[in-house]
């Protein structure tokens, strides 16, 4: 790495590049570029990179989380929705890593990761038989669908390592009987182990949001927990948390007309709310409703 070489992700190297290229930070695509190095090398080091790592990346921006990949030794593929970035990257990002040039191993394709073919993007790019992970710094404004987009792709990430905005990252690490407890918590947790990495404060970010963020790191599950219906437990656990304040006698009244029999088999009080139940109660709740209906 050149010494001299000021990284993007700094305060002095971001506004250089702002200045140098007229970017108007675009707020309808949640665009909030990272200036603090010491997140930026949190994140590289929380996803473990290692040389020769496959990356998908999701919103690169000016390119401040995918020079860091890029000189810790990652091939990196990214998803962009700003068609003015590309060009910008293509000139800021460093044009040789190791003994590679940037195109050998950085690829952007300007499309909506809501929309992507994973399998078909990155097939003439990374080899599909090796581990590939996702590190990204998500728009405030669509984090959830990302998450549910990736966990239910044709891919089996071997980790994804996302900045979100704190108040998302607390509902994915907690436990139950707390109050961020819910739907989020038990679809994701069903199927990954997550980590609550590192706090990030909004002044790390320019333009600074309102809000704080947190890095949290998702893992496949090794022994997923079993569920036989996935549409139905899923449609269990929204209907235990349509009025979270209800008890779970009042909430399942629209499923059964006799939840309180349901409930007391199973050894749950009627009379508890749905947050202090377990992943493992629900889904027993949701194989007794579906047996018995």
């Amino acid at each position: 790495m050149n010494n001299k070489r000021i990284p993007i992700g700094s305060k002095l190297g971001t506004q250089a590049i702002l200045n140098r290229y007229f970017v108007r930070v675009k707020k309808n695509l949640g665009q909030n570029f990272l200036i603090d190095q010491n997140v930026i090398q949190g994140i590289v080091s929380a996803s473990a990179i290692a040389p020769g790592d496959q990356v998908v990346e999701i919103g690169p921006g000016i390119g401040s989380l995918t020079e860091q990949l890029l000189l810790s030794g990652a091939k990196v593929f990214a998803y962009e929705l700003d068609s003015d970035l590309p060009q910008i990257l293509s000139e800021v990002l460093p044009q040789k890593i190791g003994d590679k040039t940037l195109d050998e191993v950085f690829k952007i394709k300007l499309e909506d990761v809501l929309k992507a073919d994973f399998k078909t993007d990155l097939a003439d790019f990374f080899d599909l038989d090796k581990p590939i992970k996702v590190v990204a710094n998500l728009p405030y404004y669509i984090t959830t669908p990302i998450i549910f987009t990736l966990a239910e792709s044709q891919i089996e990430f071997a980790s994804m390592t996302l900045m979100m905005q704190k108040e998302v990252a607390d509902r994915l690490v907690t436990d139950p009987g707390t109050k961020d407890y819910g739907p989020l918590t038990i679809a994701v947790q069903t199927k990954m182990d997550v980590e609550l990495a590192l706090n990030v404060s909004h002044e790390s970010f320019n333009p600074a949001p309102k809000v704080d963020s947190a890095v949290v790191v998702l893992r496949p599950l090794v022994n997923p927990p079993k569920i036989d219906n996935v549409a139905e437990f899923n449609r269990v656990v929204k209907m235990c948390f349509a009025q979270r304040r209800k008890t779970l006698n009042n909430n399942l009244k629209q499923l059964t007309k006799e939840p309180k029999a349901v409930l007391e088999e199973l050894n749950i009080n009627p009379s508890a709310r749905p947050e202090t139940l377990t992943i493992e109660q629900y889904i027993a709740l949701a194989k007794a409703l579906t047996i018995q209906r």
